[in-house]
């Protein structure tokens, strides 16, 4: 099931076949949530923030707690603005099937998917309260993964939390250009998505408790998304920022899988700009993921001492091309090394997948250090020469450069789990 709408969208009576239908489908994707992993091409998104306080001890009726979960059983948590959720309250929370409509483009382009609820959990323990589900992606999204949704009331202080864990990848899409579309736009539209998750909870629990546990609309088909003018515009939570802070986030990762071939080309250009940069990187994330090894050199890379000795060569590196004896990386040697290791760095960071696709990135990596050796090297001397700036401050502005790559192509994520 996908299908898509300019300028309008579909009503009940168009909705209520379509979600009888989607009862049929199956789920688009066969990974277990331990292989669900970043290395397994998996994006993955994490955030965690604090509902407020109630009486400790069990959760109360008509507590912040039992409020909250009124609002997660009505899928009122999503902002109606990009997705909103049409369902039949009446059959039981663990698998529902839900179709939901995807809005973009100040809400003129609209997708109908399906999900269902794959998993629920309710529990009481001696020391905390957790409740909560997961949606899982059926046949014809245009994502493929599992989103878990928690609430976790500490009984000593009576603080009630709210954990989104999130693991995907892009699906199926209709035609080529809402493709493009959602690499374009789409990460944005995703961070807004999550961030108003967090706000609508805490404004629907806390300000409006009249409408928890209440679909916005009823009919043939249950529908989410009361309107809520206090949040502000979507565009405000896409920004890193002041998107985080409205949302008073107290926790927030977004690792995304930039593709098999840009992260090794990427790995290429660092590698062209500090040789042992790439390898270190590489070697760290390895050494911080538990994913079994297979292929020698990723074995040898994520041994525990290696990227410590890697770490100490890339600081000598920085020192040394900073010094007048240091020949131009141009020459032979030192670019035949600069050449080698964006090899391996982009080689090892697509450890695991088979061995066509581990050549190919190789070559992008090698490729792509040899490139950025001469396009670094002439902006640099470009740089000093032309417009006199500083050999020193020309040097730390591509250290900084190294940096800011490193953080975006292998971003380290803790390993979180969904588990009380």
């Amino acid at each position: 099931m996908i299908e898509w709408r300019w300028l309008s969208g579909w009503t009940d009576e168009e909705l209520a076949p379509r979600l009888e239908a989607a009862r049929a489908l199956s789920r688009n994707f066969e990974a277990a949530s331990g292989e669900m992993t970043l290395e397994g091409g998996w994006n993955q998104v994490h955030s965690v923030a604090s509902l407020g306080h109630e009486a400790p001890g069990p959760p109360v009726a008509d507590g912040l707690f039992a409020r909250a979960k009124g609002v997660l059983e009505t899928f009122d948590f999503s902002d109606p603005r990009i997705v909103r959720w049409h369902f039949n309250a009446d059959s039981p929370l663990h698998g529902r099937t839900v179709v939901l409509e995807l809005k973009s483009l100040a809400q003129r382009l609209r997708f109908l998917c399906a999900v269902r609820v794959g998993d629920t959990r309710e529990e009481h323990g001696g020391t905390c309260s957790v409740f909560g589900f997961s949606f899982e992606t059926l046949e014809g999204h245009i994502e493929e993964g599992r989103e878990w949704f928690l609430l976790r009331k500490s009984h000593e202080t009576g603080e009630v939390r709210f954990h989104i864990e999130a693991a995907w990848r892009p699906g199926r899409f209709p035609n080529w250009w809402s493709r493009v579309g959602f690499t374009v736009v789409g990460r944005r539209y995703q961070r807004a998505w999550h961030r108003l998750t967090h706000a609508r909870l805490r404004a629907l629990t806390l300000h409006h408790p009249e409408l928890a546990g209440r679909p916005a609309e009823q009919g043939k088909v249950d529908h989410s998304g009361h309107e809520l003018e206090e949040l502000g515009p979507v565009r405000f939570f896409a920004q890193r920022a002041p998107g985080r802070l409205k949302s008073q986030l107290e926790e927030e990762v977004e690792a995304v899988q930039r593709g098999h071939w840009l992260t090794p080309v990427g790995l290429g250009v660092m590698a062209g700009m500090r040789s042992m940069s790439a390898p270190a990187l590489v070697s760290h994330r390895l050494a911080e993921s538990p994913e079994p090894r297979t292929d020698p050199l990723s074995v040898a890379l994520s041994k525990p001492w290696v990227p410590r000795v890697l770490e100490v060569l890339t600081l000598g590196e920085l020192v040394g091309d900073k010094l007048p004896t240091t020949p131009a990386r141009v020459k032979l040697v030192p670019m035949t090394g600069r050449i080698f290791m964006g090899a391996v760095a982009a080689a090892t960071s697509v450890a695991g997948q088979p061995r066509k696709r581990r050549v190919l990135a190789a070559a992008l990596g090698g490729l792509a250090a040899a490139a950025s050796t001469w396009t670094f090297y002439s902006l640099r001397k470009l740089a000093t020469t032309r417009f006199r700036v500083p050999s020193m401050a020309a040097a730390f502005a591509e250290d900084a450069l190294v940096a800011a790559l490193a953080s975006r192509l292998m971003p380290l994520v803790s390993n979180r789990s969904a588990e009380a």
